[in-house]
């Protein structure tokens, strides 16, 4: 298993995954629009948009903080704190899109509370409180302790498998990325339309 974890080749299959992921993104994201019905095309292009810039901004500070850590350590520590990285970012942009969606909550609860509306904008509200929040606040501290652990103890105490462990916490970062932007995208028709839920 030492081997496994030890291997520049497996390191480079699996960075190389995920940029090619990262590429294939916009592709998967315009054939999935072409299959939705007409009266959602124009917010799901909207939203793509906001998570493909998202995104960009999130790549561009993980690569950097590999880059610097490449320089200072090579390529272990670079891809350790670039999957660090990618928590740490994508949980920054979790907590604006989760500003967000409280302000559109507070709106839409202005706008009207008729029927079944309060409920579901209720709904939104847990979902806001309950998923999105929590699973950023743990993609931001699992990435800022990688980044801390790589930045001061990584030359002293490194580990042949710390680098997948970075990868496996990406997915506090894509649950974080995911629940705040369903939760943004479920309030947005609420804060626009006051009969929308009744």
């Amino acid at each position: 298993m030492e081997d496994f974890y030890g291997s520049k080749t497996i390191k480079i299959i699996t960075l190389s995954i995920v940029v090619l992921l990262f590429v294939a993104i916009p592709f998967v994201q315009n054939l999935i629009n072409k299959r939705l019905p007409e009266n959602i095309r124009g917010a799901h292009a909207k939203l793509t948009k906001d998570v493909w810039v998202k995104t960009i901004i999130l790549f561009a500070g993980s690569v950097t903080a590999g880059m610097l850590a490449f320089f200072n350590g090579g390529f272990d520590k670079a891809i350790t704190q670039a999957f660090f990285g990618i928590c740490f970012f994508s949980s920054l942009g979790s907590a604006w899109t989760i500003r967000k969606t409280i302000v559109l909550i507070e709106e839409a609860k202005e706008l009207s509370l008729d029927g079944k509306r309060e409920l579901r904008i209720k709904d939104v509200e847990n979902v806001n409180k309950e998923k999105a929040i929590k699973a950023t606040y743990i993609s931001f501290f699992v990435g800022l302790l990688g980044f801390l652990y790589v930045e001061l103890l990584f030359d002293t105490y490194s580990f042949s498998w710390v680098w997948f462990v970075a990868l496996i916490s990406t997915s506090f970062a894509i649950q974080s990325a995911i629940w705040s932007e369903m939760a943004n995208f479920a309030i947005s028709k609420y804060a626009a339309d006051p009969e929308h839920g009744e």
